[in-house]
C-alpha cells in the first residue's frame, strides 16, 4: 500500500467502487455494572447496493486483489472515527482479515486509545508464523488481543492458549447450536483459560433476556448484542465510562531456549534407549487423542532423518482425530499434518519435542541423543512451560497454501 493511501481510506474504497462504505460502532458493556467499556468497529455498506454484508465487501476486495489495502483502510477509518477527543476511556475493538494480519501489524494506525485486535483460531491455523510475529508487534504498540468466535469451532479450545488472549469472546449464537455437553466443555475451558491468563470473557450475540442470563451464567464479565446496543454511528454525547478495560500486557516469547533446555533447566533428565523415548512420546500423543477435536499436538524432530515410517503413519492417523497436528523436521509432506523446516542453525535442531494441549491437558516430552546413542529424556506437565514450548513450534510451521485466483 502506498503511504498516501494508508492515510486516506476513501482512496482505497473508491478504487474498489465502494465509496458508500462506512464504519459503525457497537457498544461493549460491563455486565457487572451496566457501564460501557468500549466499542467494536464494524464495516457496513449502504442498503440497496449489491454489497451490503461485510462478507460481500471483503469478497469484492479479494476479487480485486486489494484485501490488504481494504482491511488497512477500514482500520484507519475506524481509528479516525473513534479518536474524537484525544485519549478516550473507552476501548476500541478492531477486526482483521486472517490473510492480512502480518501486513496489519506493519501498518498500525497511530492512536492514544486502548485498542484490541480480534482474531480467530482459523487465522492461527492459516498462517501461524506471520500471525504470531504480528501479535508480538501489536503488543509492543500497546494493543490487546481478543480471540473471536469461541464456540463456533472446537479447535479454538485447543489453540486458545497459544494466542495469549486479553479478551475471550464467547459466541452465544453459535453456542445455541451446540449440544449441552459441548457447551459445558467450552464454557469450562474458557473459564479456566480466563482465570489462568487473567483475561476477560466477553459474551457476544446477546439479543434476548435469556441470552443475557446465559452470559452471566457462563461467567462473562463483558457483553455485546442487539439487546444491549445496536451497531450505529458514535453518539454525539458519549456515555459516562465505567472501569477501563485492563489488558494482561503479556504474550508468548518466540525466541529463547529450545524446549529441551527449558525443561531440563529445572528437571534432571533420565537416560534410556530410543525405544523408551518413543514410548514416552507416544504416551503424550495418546493423552491428546483422548480429547479428540479439542486437542493439538505440536512436535519437532532433531533432523529430517529421525522420523521413522511408523511414526509418520501415527502422526497421519492422529491428524484425523485432533484439532491440529504440526511437525517440524519431517522429511516430506504428511497428509493432514502441517509441517515446517528447521534451518541449519535453528536452536530446536538436534532436540526432540512433543507437546500436547487441550482443555485440562498440557504435556511435553523432550529428548536429546547422546554420543553413545542413548537418549536424555524428560517430561513436563507445567502448563506455562508446555504452552511456551508449543508456541516455538507453531511459529515455525508453514502457512496454508493460498488458493489460486
Amino acid at each position: 500500500m502506498r503511504p498516501e493511501e494508508a492515510q486516506d481510506p476513501g482512496t482505497t474504497f473508491a478504487r474498489l467502487g465502494l465509496s458508500d462504505v462506512r464504519t459503525v460502532y457497537q457498544p461493549v458493556f460491563d455486565l457487572r455494572d451496566g457501564s460501557v467499556v468500549g466499542y467494536e468497529a464494524l464495516v457496513r455498506s449502504q442498503f440497496g447496493t449489491d454489497l451490503e454484508s461485510p462478507e460481500q465487501l471483503f469478497e469484492a476486495a479479494r476479487t480485486a486483489d486489494l484485501v490488504a489495502e481494504f482491511d488497512a483502510a477500514l482500520r484507519e477509518a475506524a481509528v479516525r472515527g473513534f479518536d474524537i477527543n484525544g485519549s478516550s476511556p473507552f476501548a476500541l475493538f478492531l477486526n482483521a482479515a486472517a490473510e492480512t494480519l502480518g501486513d496489519a501489524a506493519e501498518q498500525i494506525p497511530s492512536t492514544r486509545q486502548t485498542v484490541v485486535i480480534e482474531i480467530t483460531e482459523q487465522a492461527l491455523i492459516a498462517n501461524p508464523d506471520s500471525l504470531l510475529h504480528a501479535l508480538t508487534r501489536f503488543r509492543t504498540q500497546g494493543w490487546g488481543v481478543a480471540i473471536d468466535d469461541v464456540g463456533a469451532d472446537s479447535r479454538s479450545l485447543a489453540l486458545m492458549p497459544l494466542l495469549y488472549p486479553d479478551v475471550i469472546k464467547l459466541d452465544l449464537r453459535r453456542l445455541q447450536e451446540r449440544a449441552p455437553e459441548d457447551v459445558a466443555r467450552i464454557v469450562g475451558a474458557v473459564g479456566a483459560e480466563s482465570e489462568r491468563r487473567q483475561a476477560l470473557v466477553l459474551a457476544e450475540g446477546i439479543d434476548s433476556e435469556e441470552q443475557l442470563a446465559a452470559a452471566r451464567a457462563f461467567g462473562a464479565q463483558l457483553g455485546q448484542g442487539f439487546l444491549l446496543g445496536e451497531p450505529a454511528p458514535l453518539p454525539g454525547a458519549l456515555p459516562e465510562p465505567g472501569r477501563k478495560l485492563r489488558l494482561t500486557d503479556s504474550g508468548g516469547d518466540l525466541a529463547g531456549d529450545p524446549p529441551f533446555r527449558r525443561v531440563t533447566n529445572w528437571k534432571r533428565p533420565a537416560q534410556g534407549s530410543r525405544e523408551l523415548a518413543e514410548a514416552t512420546a507416544g504416551l503424550i500423543m495418546r493423552q491428546a487423542l483422548a480429547l479428540g477435536e479439542t486437542a493439538v499436538v505440536l512436535a519437532a524432530f532433531p533432523d529430517e532423518q529421525h522420523l521413522r515410517p511408523e511414526q509418520a503413519d501415527e502422526l497421519r492417523e492422529l491428524a484425523k482425530s485432533l484439532a491440529f497436528v504440526g511437525v517440524l523436521g519431517a522429511p516430506a509432506e504428511l497428509a493432514g499434518v502441517r509441517t515446517g523446516k528447521l534451518a541449519p542453525d535453528d536452536p530446536l535442531r538436534g532436540t526432540w519435542t512433543v507437546t500436547a494441549l487441550g482443555p485440562g491437558l498440557a504435556a511435553c516430552f523432550v529428548a536429546c541423543e547422546s554420543e553413545d546413542g542413548s537418549y536424555q529424556l524428560a517430561t513436563s506437565y507445567d502448563r506455562d512451560l508446555v504452552v511456551e514450548s508449543a508456541l516455538l513450534i507453531m511459529a515455525r510451521l508453514r502457512p496454508l497454501a493460498q488458493p489460486a485466483r
